[in-house]
């Protein structure tokens, strides 16, 4: 059985993670398909909060090397040093992490905006909460900031054989532009895009 959270709590937990001191930022995750319940909570990054990212960050690497350029022998042992997570944040347009039921749940990041564009970067569920409308919260939560920014255009790469991320990213109305990149493991990655009616210059 699930355990219910009263509002008035997560509103406060909400505040304590970042909600009081970024109130645009702190959005309200949304599942496409599925009522809002409160149970997740997305939180906006600063370089502060380098240890939570590179927590996720490295238990990314490990459990899914495939889908990232950078690998776990990059960030860790004498290359996990703090001053680089924080520069990694400080670098980024935005970067997210979404709790489930007060867990952080899974990350993502946003190139900072080039010629009215950004890449989606980063993202990752840890598999005890996928399927459970993490990774759609970090999706929307690029897409807002992307908006809010007035970009017109949010571009990934996604590995061809990862289906299950490509159903994600169309959910939310991301295409293959037909771009493919060779990776040097020789795996390919395909490109997807989504425009943002009304922002595209």
């Amino acid at each position: 059985m699930p355990i219910v959270v009263p509002a008035k709590l997560l509103t406060i937990i909400g505040q304590l993670i970042g909600g009081k001191r970024n109130p645009v930022a702190q959005l309200c995750c949304r599942s496409m398909g599925r009522p809002a319940d409160q149970r997740h909570q997305l939180k906006r990054l600063s370089e502060q909060d380098w240890q939570l990212w590179r927590s996720l960050r490295l238990e990314a690497l490990g459990d899914a090397p495939y889908a990232f350029g950078s690998t776990l022998t990059q960030w860790s042992g004498v290359n996990d040093q703090e001053e680089r997570w924080r520069d990694r944040l400080r670098n980024s347009g935005v970067a997210y992490v979404c709790f489930l039921d007060l867990q952080p749940a899974g990350m993502v990041a946003a190139t900072p905006p080039l010629d009215d564009e950004t890449e989606l970067v980063s993202m990752w569920v840890a598999p005890p909460f996928r399927g459970r409308g993490v990774g759609d919260q970090l999706v929307a939560g690029v897409v807002d900031w992307a908006s809010q920014q007035r970009l017109g255009q949010v571009r990934l790469y996604v590995r061809e054989m990862n289906l299950a991320a490509q159903h994600l990213y169309q959910r939310h109305g991301f295409t293959d532009t037909g771009n493919r990149c060779d990776e040097m493991d020789g795996l390919c990655e395909m490109e997807m895009a989504l425009t943002l009616s009304g922002n595209r210059k």
